[in-house]
């Protein structure tokens, strides 16, 4: 669209200047529009002429020149339909493997695959037809797993899948469609519902939208479309806070039954599996995070050069035998590697590494405190079986890392053996992360201030307050009795 009030018709050309630079030649074709001047360089004697002429015979004809960029009516209009034929040209799968490729080396794994679950969803909105299409499931696959993982896309790939994304591939429209509202709608309307086509939940939603309105931002800085078509996300709750709730928080017999249980987890004792038993090298592991508030990839990354331990004190008992006892230490959590899907590491392997804690600057370390019980289960943890690769204090019976799937096998048994048939049913503690959850919540109720509370967690204060704000026990129990109070007054 050409606005009639940058037009000018005041145009001055002057005569094309010849630099001799050491090595090149430049043609550099100058004129003026109104006050402001105007400048284009050229390789060749040919091209700046040709290009000079072209602004003296638009001249000659009267046409106005946009003062801005100095071109007469007729090569901005030129210039446009290169640029329409341009957009044309690159299709919305394209445009969605160049934008993965461009966020990759910045964010984290668990980022990658959310970006790669809100492109997958948009793109089956963006076909120009479905005669031909693949099975819905194999082309999310494709997609997902590989046209969006830099990391398995430069693999070997499965028959089906390479001929599922050649069909995407040739069946995609341009990105320049998405300035149709209609079709932008749709998009989103895709990148906010599950494979069952349910809309996800709020916090879900919000980040879906977000990831697709920056890939369209970033269309538009590449000259892709004119401005973004996505607006605001309509939902109707304004809240992105997850709160804890209550019933997820053990007690302190509870947790203690727990851990025990965790102990006895694993094979049978036999000759054959001697010590290949994996409850007892997860009670510190499971402990960290109910005493030290740890999140489960920090737990799993812990080492102990990690660990400012005080050593145990042993004393004669009143009967003579040795009394152990611990004190207050410190953990200090730095580097992490949260569960991730391997097509969306940089290697291949279940983790992605990140070197500093959630909420915190790249190297940067939290200061943890360790309580007495803590430090207990770190001494006997590390003598009973050492420490694996670089001082790696939890890892596989056979000494590789700890897997996910291990811990969370061991946590769903003990919860069995533990807790009742009710609580078991219930929302009590139903992952390791309850155990976080259960110690924040713990801090909070013995008076600890909110600040160092925050501090410990990996937390601001406001979100701290917001998270467990149902957490804090009392609370309720004052407003009730100041009710009462008021209305024997009155």
């Amino acid at each position: 669209m050409i606005d009639p009030n940058d037009l000018g018709y005041q145009v001055r050309i002057w005569k094309t200047e010849v630099y001799e630079g050491a090595r090149v030649r430049t043609y550099t074709v100058r004129w003026r529009v109104g006050k402001k001047p105007h400048r284009r360089p050229h390789g060749s004697s040919a091209q700046a002429e040709a290009f000079r002429s072209q602004l003296v015979q638009a001249q000659s004809r009267g046409e106005g020149f946009s003062i801005t960029r100095g071109l007469p009516v007729s090569l901005l209009r030129a210039e446009a339909e290169k640029e329409a034929e341009k957009r044309a040209e690159v299709t919305w799968y394209d445009f969605a493997v160049s934008y993965v490729d461009h966020k990759w080396p910045d964010i984290s794994a668990k980022h990658r695959g959310n970006i790669a679950f809100a492109l997958t969803m948009a793109t089956t909105a963006l076909f120009t037809t479905d005669q031909g299409m693949p099975d819905p499931a194999l082309l999310r696959t494709a997609l997902r797993r590989f046209a969006f993982s830099k990391t398995f896309r430069a693999g070997d790939r499965p028959q089906d899948v390479v001929d599922a994304l050649e069909w995407v591939a040739a069946h995609s429209r341009p990105v320049a469609d998405l300035a149709d509202s209609e079709v932008a709608r749709a998009a989103v309307q895709a990148a906010i519902r599950d494979l069952r086509g349910k809309k996800l939940v709020i916090g879900s939603q919000r980040r879906n939208h977000g990831i697709l309105r920056a890939a369209l931002a970033h269309a538009v800085d590449k000259g892709l479309l004119d401005r973004n078509p996505i607006g605001p996300l309509e939902v109707s709750s304004s809240r992105t806070v997850h709160q804890v709730d209550r019933r997820c928080v053990v007690n302190p017999e509870q947790a203690r039954s727990l851990l025990d249980k965790v102990r006895e987890y694993g094979y049978e004792e036999t000759e054959q599996r001697q010590g290949m038993k994996s409850g007892p090298r997860l009670v510190a592991f499971f402990g960290a995070m109910y005493y030290a508030a740890l999140r489960p990839e920090e737990a799993v990354n812990l080492h102990k050069r990690d660990l400012s331990l005080p050593p145990p004190k042993r004393e004669a008992g009143e009967d003579g035998s040795e009394v152990v006892t611990y004190d207050w230490g410190t953990i200090y959590v730095g580097e992490v590697t949260p569960d991730a899907r391997p097509e969306f590491t940089d290697d291949g392997t279940s983790r992605d590494t990140r070197q500093s804690p959630k909420q915190r600057a790249e190297g940067e370390v939290r200061p943890v405190a360790c309580p007495p019980e803590l430090t207990r289960l770190l001494w006997e943890h590390m003598e009973q079986f050492g420490t694996g690769p670089m001082g790696r204090l939890f890892t596989g019976v056979r000494g590789g890392p700890l897997s996910t799937i291990t811990y969370r096998r061991a946590w769903s048994w003990a919860r069995e053996q533990a807790l009742s048939e009710a609580d078991v049913a219930s929302p009590l503690a139903q992952r390791p992360y309850d155990l976080r959850h259960t110690c924040v919540s713990t801090w909070l109720n013995a008076g600890v201030s909110e600040t160092l509370v925050a501090q410990w967690a990996g937390h601001s204060v406001a979100v701290l307050k917001r998270i467990y704000a149902k957490c804090l026990v009392g609370e309720e129990d004052r407003a009730k009795r100041q009710i009462e109070e008021a209305h024997r007054r009155f």
